[in-house]
């Protein structure tokens, strides 16, 4: 039997067969259905039509868009298919075509890394002035800049790209762990501080049972010591320098024993902190009532009364997160604290806005008894300790606490 000719392809022996074209040989693609040429002819047709759709629907795409550097794997996928695919057509009119996108993308990639080599050695040579900057918030704030600027960027040139993001890496890692280290050396000071400052408490009780010059002389050595001994945060400070005041009046009892055992409360406070997964907001709640019952006003049951509504605004902000990125858990350390900053600056803009109609109609509010200047004073008191709350945990976020 003869060969019989058809569109792009030729039938012998009841099979069907593609043309050669470019360097590929003709190729066994089928064969003919129920003795019908036209109608086996026209499925294989179809088929390279649907195969031409869609890489003019990619070209199309090339075309219209910015982004044209990830379409490249796209096209090599389609420019493979070529040659062993099943169908009756002008392969190599697509093949040229696929190729002339190929290298202009190519060339689109090429350029755009060197640019993006550019860029992202210009970011190491600004992240190099992380060391020059005293203010840690001012550097940190410049520090996630910087990550947010070189992860938008895309790779750079192929032999430089490895080199390029170890020696970015290098420096913001390295700053990081700079501020871990004077973080964690200011904390050892403070506490060394703080023992200190006890201590000198503890000296003061011992001076109950002296008195005269004796005592005046060891007093003004012990005020002497406790002005040199340097500073500590101010939650720490005030209630220590309310106790050693108190214990060197002469002549006064110290405070009696609370039936409080604050430090264990600080304890459970502390853990809560360090674990926002045990946080229980009826636990809290209950011991909240415990320390509103003791009529003593220590400067400890007002920071354990601070630090629960802190921890309590802390785990509403996580729950906001989660609700608002249902994959608010999964996110890096970086990410989750860039949600819970915005998520906290817009709550402190709103606070601040409300503080604001407070302040403008406190005029408005007035009574011969002053009951309602209380009234509104302690309404604007209350909205600034909102504000406060959520500045100090900004503050955790940015020392790693939060």
């Amino acid at each position: 039997m003869d060969n019989k000719e058809i569109p792009f392809g030729f039938i012998s022996k009841e099979k069907i067969y593609r043309h050669s074209w470019g360097n590929h040989p003709e190729k066994e693609i089928g064969e003919v259905r129920e003795g019908d040429i036209e109608k086996s002819s026209q499925f294989f047709i179809a088929r390279f039509t649907d195969l031409a759709s869609k890489v003019s629907e990619v070209t199309e795409k090339i075309d219209s868009t910015e982004n044209k550097g990830s379409f490249l794997m796209k096209l090599i996928h389609l420019k493979d298919q070529l040659p062993e695919h099943d169908g009756l057509g002008d392969y190599q009119k697509l093949h040229d075509q696929l190729t002339k996108y190929e290298n202009l993308v190519k060339d689109i990639i090429q350029k755009n890394r060197l640019r993006n080599s550019e860029i992202k050695s210009a970011l190491i040579e600004e992240a190099k002035e992380l060391d020059e900057i005293i203010n840690w918030k001012e550097a940190t704030e410049k520090a996630q800049d910087l990550k947010t600027r070189w992860i938008k960027t895309g790779s750079a040139e192929e032999d430089k790209n490895k080199g390029l993001e170890t020696d970015f890496w290098e420096i913001i890692t390295r700053f990081f762990d700079r501020k871990k280290q004077f973080y964690e050396d200011k904390q050892k000071l403070t506490d060394h501080r703080k023992r200190q400052y006890e201590e000198l408490v503890e000296e003061a009780r011992k001076l109950n049972d002296i008195h005269g010059k004796e005592r005046f002389d060891k007093v003004k050595l012990l005020k002497e010591k406790w002005k040199e001994t340097g500073g500590i945060p101010a939650e720490h400070y005030k209630p220590l320098l309310e106790e050693f005041n108190q214990t060197l009046k002469k002549g006064k009892k110290p405070f009696p024993q609370k039936s409080l055992d604050y430090a264990k409360i600080h304890e459970r406070l502390l853990n809560v902190k360090s674990d926002p997964t045990s946080h229980n907001k009826q636990e809290l709640d209950s011991l909240k009532k415990e320390l509103m019952k003791d009529r003593s006003r220590s400067n400890e049951k007002w920071a354990a009364l601070e630090l629960i509504q802190i921890l309590n605004e802390r785990d509403f902000i996580l729950k906001l997160a989660n609700k608002r990125f249902p994959d608010f858990p999964k996110m890096d350390r970086e990410k989750k604290k860039g949600i819970k900053k915005g998520i906290i600056n817009d709550l402190i803009q709103r606070d601040m806005e409300e503080l604001k109609i407070y302040e403008e109609n406190s005029a408005n509010f007035s009574s011969s008894d002053g009951s309602m200047n209380k009234l509104v004073e302690s309404k604007l008191k209350s909205q600034r300790k909102k504000i406060a709350i959520k500045s100090k945990l900004l503050e955790w976020i940015d020392t790693e606490e939060f």
